[in-house]
C-alpha cells in the first residue's frame, strides 16, 4: 500500500473538507443564531505524538466517536470543549423549542458532534462520489477506552477546529481512514483531480 500523501491529494481534501465543514458549521451557526468559525483542515498522516496529543486533553474536553463504513472505512473523533459547552447546549436547546436543562447533556453533545462531523463526512463523501454509512456517535474516555485511532497507525488525520467566540466553545474534528482504505482514497482523488 502507498501512504504517500501528495501536495495535490492534501490539497484537494483541505478544499473539498473547507466545503463540506463550511455546510455543518453553517448549520449550527444558524441553529443558535451565532457565528461559528472552522479553521483550515489540517491533513496529515497521523503520528505518534498525534495520537499522544489527541489523548492528553481529555479534562478539558468531551470526546465521541463514530464509525464510518461502506466503500470508506473509518473512524470519525470528536473533541469538544468543556469550556462553553453548557451554554452553547442551552443555546441548541432553546433553538429547537426545550427549556433549559431539559435535554441530558450527554445527549445534546451527541448532537453537536453528529452535526458537526457527520455532516462534515457526510458531506466530504458525496464531493468524493463515495458511499459510506456512518454511524450514530457514542460518547468515551480515552483514560477507560483505547482511543480508536490508535490501531491505525498510518492513518490519514483530517483535523478541522470549530470555535464560537461568544461562548469561548470549540471543537476539533479528526477523521481517520483505516489504514487500507488510504489507497482508495487517493485513487478517487486522482480520479477527479
Amino acid at each position: 500500500m502507498s501512504t504517500l500523501l501528495t501536495e495535490d491529494h492534501k490539497d484537494a481534501l483541505q478544499e473539498f473538507m473547507n466545503i463540506s465543514m463550511g455546510q455543518a458549521a453553517s448549520k449550527l451557526a444558524s441553529l443558535l443564531d451565532l457565528h461559528v468559525t472552522i479553521s483550515v483542515p489540517n491533513v496529515h498522516i497521523a503520528t505518534d505524538e498525534d495520537l499522544e496529543r489527541i489523548q492528553s486533553r481529555e479534562d478539558a474536553y468531551f470526546y465521541t466517536r463514530q464509525s464510518f463504513f461502506g466503500e470508506m472505512d473509518g473512524e470519525l473523533i470528536t473533541i469538544i470543549s468543556r469550556q462553553g459547552c453548557k451554554t452553547v447546549v442551552n443555546d441548541l436547546n432553546r433553538a429547537k423549542g426545550y427549556e433549559t436543562g431539559a435535554i441530558e447533556l450527554e445527549e445534546s453533545i451527541l448532537d453537536i458532534s453528529n452535526i458537526l462531523s457527520g455532516a462534515s463526512l457526510k458531506g466530504l463523501c458525496q464531493q468524493i462520489d463515495v458511499k459510506t454509512r456512518i454511524q450514530p456517535p457514542v460518547l468515551f474516555e480515552p483514560s477507560k477506552q483505547a482511543l480508536p485511532v490508535s490501531d491505525w497507525k498510518l492513518s490519514l488525520v483530517m483535523e478541522i477546529m470549530f470555535l464560537i467566540e461568544k461562548d469561548s466553545f470549540s471543537a476539533n474534528t479528526i477523521i481517520c481512514f483505516a489504514d487500507k482504505e488510504l489507497d482508495k482514497v487517493f485513487k478517487r482523488l486522482d480520479k477527479l483531480m
